[in-house]
């Protein structure tokens, strides 16, 4: 099945943001709305694109600032680990919970909520396509997301980067941020670079600047 997948770097904290849609139906979701959610609405629909699902990885201010303005533009669903959705319960529109392993719908994609938590305690990756991994703040290029942060814990991070290092090399990776050299990836390239896929236990990883 092909695919629409539009990386989108927003804000001030080189932030992306995507849209992932159906060409068949055109339905789309739109994935950690923040900072410029109208300059990337008007992408979707210049695109010819309906936003009918908001995919959101964790609960940080920077993943989730443009939530409500997304909602009440396109009355899209919102899709969000419960144990990261405290701050969406008032005003987000149908909250969908991602429990590990959920498999849901947008237009013909099938999209699985993969549970990583470590950053957040409700870090949620988005398998699309068995093809397609959004890693939102839990893997980076090179690196992955911090764990000192409220919530966050090293060795359930650490945990939680050994699961997706177990996926099918093949799969690109779409992160969260533009904090590495190349703003797409894939779990076969991270495993033979990157320092965090590579540590061998947790105290090597604990070691890592």
């Amino acid at each position: 099945m092909t695919i629409y997948i539009k990386q989108i770097e927003v804000g001030l904290m080189q932030n992306f943001n995507y849209l992932i849609g159906d060409p068949e139906t055109k339905e789309c979701a739109y994935v950690d709305p923040a900072w410029e959610a109208d300059r990337v609405l008007k992408i979707a629909k210049a695109d010819g694109y309906r936003v009918t699902k908001i995919l959101l990885t964790h609960n940080h201010f920077d993943h989730i600032e443009g939530v409500d303005k997304v909602v009440a533009e396109t009355g899209a669903e919102v899709v969000i680990n419960p144990d990261d959705e405290q701050p969406l319960r008032r005003g987000a529109g149908r909250l969908v919970k991602a429990t590990p392993g959920l498999m849901f719908k947008v237009g013909g994609l099938e999209i699985e909520a993969l549970h990583t938590p470590g950053h957040t305690p409700g870090s949620t990756c988005y398998l699309v396509s068995g093809r397609y991994l959004i890693t939102g703040d839990t893997l980076f290029q090179g690196n992955c997301g911090r764990s000192d942060l409220p919530g966050g814990d090293p060795k359930i991070l650490f945990k939680s980067l050994r699961e997706l290092a177990g996926l099918d090399p093949t799969i690109k990776i779409y992160p969260g941020h533009d904090y590495g050299t190349k703003p797409v990836t894939s779990i076969g390239y991270e495993k033979e670079h990157n320092p965090t896929l590579r540590a061998k236990d947790f105290a090597e990883f604990d070691r890592l600047p």
